[in-house]
């Protein structure tokens, strides 16, 4: 009597262990919506989709985790559907966003967004993207991240251009950036500056155009720091707790 109990258990924790991966495919059906209101010029309905994307990306691993879907499902691999997702909605989306509305100079199209493309499936392809002790190594392809500093700073065209040459260097250059949720060095420390810039990044993306100097100076600074303690954390390996 016990076989038929069993056999609809396994079942069900068959099919909840999909839900993480539900979670990540959703970053696809955001960045698609993303796109849909970049062509329609509603940029500021575009960054809330993109954000919804940075939400489930941010939320899809634990959930896995917790439901040992890896076990429970071996034969999906959840972590190539996580890459394919994430280039699309921190690379792709962000691009087009770059062009449609022209945030650089015009020119320099034909050159520098396929270069962020290329550089971005470089990052992406490297074995070594996230490190063992759970890093990412080069600049972690934020480019929805560049895309709202400079809708909402609004530097000139060419500063853009120079701020996107900076970031597609830096790609490159072997600096261990925090993987803010599955960090375990200065965990708490990283976390919560994460929350801190994302609740203020969320009130810019509410209140635009307008721009409020409160939540706009609290989020450069959380930046900031991310930055910089992850440059000091390669350099040194000290403890800065």
């Amino acid at each position: 009597m016990s076989r038929p109990s069993t056999s609809l258990q396994t079942a069900v924790n068959n099919a909840i262990s999909w839900t993480p991966h539900l979670v990540t495919a959703s970053g696809l059906i955001f960045g698609f919506l993303s796109i849909v209101e970049i062509f329609a010029l509603h940029y500021r309905t575009a960054l809330i989709w993109m954000t919804a994307a940075v939400v489930s990306d941010a939320i899809d691993g634990t959930i896995a985790r917790k439901l040992n879907s890896a076990e429970n499902i071996p034969n999906f691999d959840g972590a190539l559907l996580d890459a394919i997702v994430d280039y699309i909605t921190y690379v792709m989306v962000p691009v087009i966003f770059i062009y449609k509305a022209q945030l650089i100079p015009l020119t320099y199209n034909n050159w520098v967004l396929p270069s962020i493309l290329i550089a971005s499936a470089y990052q992406f392809a490297q074995s070594e993207s996230k490190s063992a002790d759970n890093f990412f190594t080069g600049f972690p392809s934020y480019w929805n991240v560049a895309v709202l500093y400079m809708l909402i700073l609004k530097p000139s065209p060419t500063n853009n251009l120079i701020l996107l040459g900076v970031l597609i260097v830096l790609i490159f250059i072997p600096i261990k950036y925090y993987y803010p949720s599955r960090t375990t060095k200065h965990k708490t420390t990283i976390m919560s500056v994460a929350i801190i810039w994302g609740i203020s990044g969320f009130i810019l993306i509410y209140t635009y155009p307008t721009v409020y100097p409160a939540p706009l100076w609290i989020s450069i600074i959380c930046s900031t720091y991310y930055i910089a303690i992850s440059i000091f954390n390669t350099l040194f390996h000290k403890s800065i707790d």
